[in-house]
């Protein structure tokens, strides 16, 4: 069910390298959804990787925003006035996105940082529906149920698809492959937050992983989890990607 059509520098270099992992779910019954929306330098990459996959962009409906860093929601409002995209991200996050608060989305202390060049622009977009723990989104004939995961940043969820009893999991940067993570000095990064989701990630137990950079995982993903889980629970930091 599940495309790579998105990824940069620290991925697979699929698109621009600003680009975080972007997945592309098959819902079904002809109906598809991305999973964040990269950088948004160059986001017509991310469409032609798309229909090069045999899918048509009238098909893709729904745009699921794990956070509203650059790197993940700087595209969303290409893909919003392009095609018509449905954007989802997190109550919390939803007016930072709305608005493009440079401050909220940490994008000022990137661009000051030199991770994003000094002309970066991260464009405001609509927002159709903000979520929050346990709300469902339908994706053709799936469901994704949303988890609160915050430690990475604050409004940032993760997408979980149960389906015949194996449990893939969205996760955004809330964990990588290896048990890493990323804390980043910026305002809303909490060691407390991510020792908490890690913990939550922890009791799902994924089978599936595919993370907002670097390998996705497609077997006994909780056993990465568990790496982190238990470098947390030694008083310690898991690795940082």
């Amino acid at each position: 069910r599940v495309f790579l059509v998105g990824s940069g520098k620290f991925g697979h270099q699929l698109s621009d390298a600003l680009d975080c992992n972007v997945y592309l779910l098959d819902g079904g019954h002809g109906e598809y959804a991305l999973i964040d929306a990269g950088g948004g330098i160059d986001p017509q990459r991310i469409a032609a990787n798309i229909e090069r996959s045999g899918v048509a962009m009238t098909q893709v409906r729904r745009l699921l925003l794990t956070h509203v860093h650059g790197d993940h929601a700087a595209g969303a409002r290409y893909f919003h006035d392009t095609y018509g995209i449905e954007v989802i991200c997190a109550q919390e996050a939803k007016p930072w996105l709305e608005q493009g608060d440079q401050e909220k989305t940490s994008i000022a202390a990137a661009i000051r940082a030199g991770v994003y060049p000094a002309d970066y622009q991260y464009p405001a977009c609509p927002v159709s529906r903000g979520v929050a723990e346990n709300d469902v989104i339908e994706v053709g004939g799936v469901s994704l149920r949303v988890l609160e995961t915050p430690g990475h940043s604050r409004g940032h969820v993760s997408y979980v698809l149960e389906e015949n009893g194996v449990k893939t999991i969205f996760a955004g940067d809330a964990l990588f492959a290896g048990g890493k993570i990323v804390l980043q000095l910026i305002w809303d990064c909490s060691i407390q937050d991510y020792a908490e989701t890690v913990e939550k990630l922890h009791r799902l137990r994924p089978d599936k992983l595919f993370a907002g950079h670097g390998p996705f995982l497609l077997a006994d993903a909780w056993q990465h989890v568990d790496r982190a889980h238990s470098c947390f629970q030694r008083l310690e930091l898991p690795p940082n990607l």
